[in-house]
């Protein structure tokens, strides 16, 4: 895989018990886990909505808050601010600027999300280049982007658990009123509902979900495990519960095999979760098609 403990390399492809008994590889697992199923919640309202570009936005204004924490740690001498949570700051940040009422008057929203996105991108690259290499363990560019799993600690795990018991409880808490806005806004006003506080309050719960599955599959990735299983599902379901329960099924079978693949053929874990779920989207829209010309019928 490319940056295997010593201890992963002595075991044999085929000796799984030996594999899941190491700390690192659990962690792995977990996290892949809470990921998917955060995911397949998230990436539901995503696809419904069509708001896939609003989070590649957000994904990669976080880069932005990985560059700060890094600096912050090293040059402000801040040590408590964690990667996790510069990226946490960032990705809620773009997520109220979008959301914005004032800002969304004098521009337009794609035009906004590129700005976040090219400006996040930058501001990591400049921070991380400010930062004193000698005083903070700086992650590669390659794992912050695409990942690295297996440096998921168990810190990283308790704060992401805590979180997304945090972020269901608001979709819980908020299901009904987030449903009637994905699917139509101008019958939610009609009912009375706060528009612009339930799209901002969508956008800052995909800003959190992203940042936790940037730990899975790196910021270039998530938009892939945010997307493809609730669109896959979508193909099968028009009911919202029915749509979410497929994508969290698909996403945390399809991510588990994927895992499964790059330990097998020792190849990077968010590469391998992410073509693993795109090749059965694949073979789903094939089944899809087929169906729909009456081939299985």
């Amino acid at each position: 895989m490319g940056y295997h403990t010593a201890h992963w390399e002595n075991t044999t492809m085929t000796d799984w018990g030996m594999i899941l008994s190491i700390g690192l590889i659990q962690n792995m697992f977990y996290a892949t886990i809470l990921a998917s199923v955060l995911c397949g919640i998230i990436g539901t309202y995503v696809v419904v909505k069509r708001i896939v570009f609003v989070s590649g936005g957000i994904a990669h204004a976080t880069f932005g808050g990985v560059g700060f924490a890094y600096y912050a740690q090293s040059v402000l001498l801040v040590s408590w601010f964690d990667p996790m949570l510069g990226a946490m700051v960032f990705a809620v940040g773009a997520a109220l600027i979008i959301g914005s009422p004032r800002i969304s008057k004098r521009l337009r929203e794609d035009s906004t999300i590129g700005v976040l996105w090219v400006v996040g991108m930058a501001l990591g690259v400049l921070f991380i280049s400010l930062t004193d290499h000698s005083a903070v363990l700086v992650r590669s560019y390659e794992s912050i982007l695409f990942g690295n799993v297996l440096l998921v600690s168990t810190q990283d795990l308790q704060f992401m658990m805590v979180m997304i018991v945090a972020v269901l409880a608001l979709v819980a808490f908020f299901y009904r009123d987030l449903q009637i806005v994905t699917f139509d806004e101008i019958h939610a006003r009609i009912t009375g509902i706060n528009v612009t506080f339930m799209n901002t309050l969508l956008y800052v719960l995909v800003a959190l979900t992203c940042v936790f599955v940037m730990n899975v599959v790196g910021i270039v990735l998530v938009i892939a495990l945010l997307t493809i299983p609730a669109a896959m599902a979508s193909m099968f379901s028009n009911d919202l519960r029915q749509i979410m329960l497929l994508a969290i099924v698909s996403s945390l079978v399809l991510s588990l095999l994927g895992l499964v693949f790059a330990i097998e053929f020792n190849i990077p874990p968010g590469a391998s979760i992410v073509l693993t779920i795109a090749a059965f989207f694949l073979i789903s829209l094939g089944v899809k098609s087929l169906n729909d010309r009456g081939y299985l019928s």
